[in-house]
């Protein structure tokens, strides 16, 4: 979906040296496209040369915010020219239709007849690198979507960037250009970095606590043993709109939850090492108004006089008490998130962290190129008939599945799905998806030598790997949502797998045609030769893979090559 062009000449009068990484732009035609790890490589390598590849998530933020600002313009105006061609609308003085018309096509059909519109008529936006001095990024869009050529304003000041609108002179007809450069000067790296950071004393130290106490509306509490309130800050009575006296102080008491009393001063100060507990949140319902309630964010400490001292800070103020912010232990919170963690795919939770970091919260359908691998085990029904009461199958299967998991991880691969014995996993750079694979087969030939040591019946593996163009995105109804890849490769790729010889990797044509100029002297393939697949009109040509440390599937490779 990202095309490419060849970079224009570079002036040969910058000061930054030019190094020899291409630098072929980016073109962008639709919201849709993958274009962001692409994005995010050449942005680390512009930034190197500030000095700050820190800011890579706060600068693809910015990009994000600005690419998506230009996209949605030249749509919006892409389908102006579509409607008063195709409909013969007048719509320059914003015909009261047309937000409706743009709306309902984007529902329909997604942008994706607009982007064909775009694609026809030369409309996209441009990213380049000139790798010039102070310039991270050049964009080049339609002219007409220049007041939306803007970037956040607070972001930009906070990391020292601006966006800086070019000449229309020099660039395409139609065209306009704007650049992003670093705003602040930088001192040479011996002044910025002396080697130490600053050591505070206790007296900065403690000013410095004080005032952030205060800033962020911190409160004591002292509780006795038996959990009355020995002392307090005025500033919680305050914030509970208590009266501010000792007295008030018995009744914020009343109305803590017990639950408080029972998991913290007779829970977790008591049972934790050194009576330490942090980030136990608590819910205060204020007793003039039972609608509004705050929730705290308590940690603390027990006192070797058995008193247990607790610091409170505001997390929410709640006026419809629906309480959507957990109360109780962020520990407890963290170890639900732990057991429940590996039953969430992989490929879903990394793609949420990446839409969350570039400020979305819904998964979108993404079309990209991968390889898909499936594997499974040859024969496994039978073998659960026939060893049910001999062996623990559910083990046996886990400490295969276990090994997958583990050798498509070490490849950087995803686990889309389990499917009983059979394992769906995506490789987003095919070279890695066979590697995992031989690494899958050495397991399983280790596996299987000591069960045959152990006169145990052999659980071979068949493995298929397919490369190409696939789309992933949300499959189900609201309620049971999976973000999953669809698509004619995903069929393929499981249609190998079962044509496979077990004990053995076939893979495509396509896939050995991808990753054939990478040099690797310890990796073989067969022959070509055709197979006619399950639901597939012609003959898929596949190969199958192996290393030399692996003799026992030599008989395969004598397959003949059908021309």
């Amino acid at each position: 979906m990202i095309t490419t062009k060849p970079a224009s000449q570079t002036n040969p009068d910058k000061t930054e040296p030019v190094t020899t990484r291409p630098r072929h732009p980016i073109v962008i035609t639709s919201l849709e496209q993958n274009i962001w790890q692409e994005l995010e490589q050449k942005i680390t390598h512009s930034l190197a040369h500030f000095h700050c590849t820190r800011l890579l998530d706060s600068t693809v933020l910015l990009l994000h915010k600005l690419i998506t600002n230009l996209i949605k313009a030249m749509h919006y105006h892409a389908f102006q020219q579509a409607i008063g061609r195709d409909l013969s609308l007048d719509i320059t003085d914003k015909n009261s239709d047309f937000n409706e018309l743009l709306q309902n096509e984007l529902i329909v059909h997604g942008d994706r007849n607009i982007e064909q519109f775009c694609k026809a008529n030369n409309l996209q936006i441009t990213l380049t690198f000139p790798e010039e001095e102070g310039t991270l990024i050049q964009i080049e869009y339609p002219a007409n979507c220049d007041d939306n050529a803007y970037l956040d304003t607070r972001l930009a000041r906070a990391i020292g960037f601006v966006l800086v609108k070019q000449a229309v002179d020099g660039h395409s007809p139609g065209y306009s250009a704007a650049r992003i450069v670093r705003s602040i000067t930088e001192r040479p790296p011996q002044q910025l970095y002396t080697g130490h950071s600053l050591l505070l004393t206790p007296a900065e130290e403690s000013a410095k606590t004080q005032v952030i106490f205060s800033k962020l509306n911190y409160g004591i509490i002292v509780f006795s043993s038996a959990g009355d309130i020995l002392a307090i800050s005025p500033a919680i009575l305050d914030n509970l709109k208590l009266e501010i006296s000792p007295a008030s102080a018995h009744t914020l008491a009343s109305i803590i939850p017990s639950h408080f009393y029972n998991d913290v001063l007779w829970g977790l100060a008591l049972e934790s090492e050194g009576g330490l507990f942090e980030n136990y949140r608590t819910r205060i319902r204020l007793p003039q108004d039972d609608h509004l309630s705050i929730l705290f964010n308590i940690s603390g400490y027990r006192h070797h006089d058995m008193t247990i001292h607790t610091m409170w800070q505001i997390v929410s103020l709640d006026h419809k008490s629906t309480g959507t912010l957990a109360e109780g232990s962020i520990l407890n919170e963290a170890r639900v998130h732990n057991i429940t963690r590996n039953y969430v795919p992989q490929l879903v939770e990394q793609k949420a962290r990446e839409v969350v970091r570039l400020g979305g919260n819904v998964l979108p359908n993404e079309e990209c190129q991968l390889a898909v691998l499936f594997c499974d085990i040859a024969g496994f029904t039978t073998y659960v008939e026939n060893n049910e009461t001999e062996e623990s199958v559910i083990h046996t299967l886990n400490l295969i599945l276990g090994r997958i998991t583990k050798a498509v991880k070490q490849h950087e691969g995803m686990i889309d799905k389990f499917m009983g014995d059979c394992v769906m996993a995506l490789f987003r750079k095919p070279h890695n998806a066979v590697l995992a694979a031989l690494e899958i087969n050495k397991h399983s030939y280790d596996f299987n030598s000591l069960r045959m040591r152990a006169s145990k019946d052999l659980l071979l593996l068949r493995i298929g790997i397919h490369w190409g163009k696939v789309v992933i995105g949300n499959v189900g109804a609201s309620g049971r949502l999976d973000w999953t890849t669809i698509g004619d490769v995903v069929n393929t790729a499981s249609r190998l797998e079962k044509s496979c010889y077990p004990g053995a990797i076939l893979i495509s044509e396509e896939l050995y045609e991808t990753i054939a100029q990478i040099s690797h002297p310890e990796i073989s393939y067969s022959k070509r030769f055709y197979l006619k697949l399950k639901g597939k009109r012609n003959e898929q040509a596949v190969r199958y893979v192996q290393t030399a440390s692996q003799p026992l599937l030599h008989d395969i490779f004598t397959i003949p090559a059908k021309n």
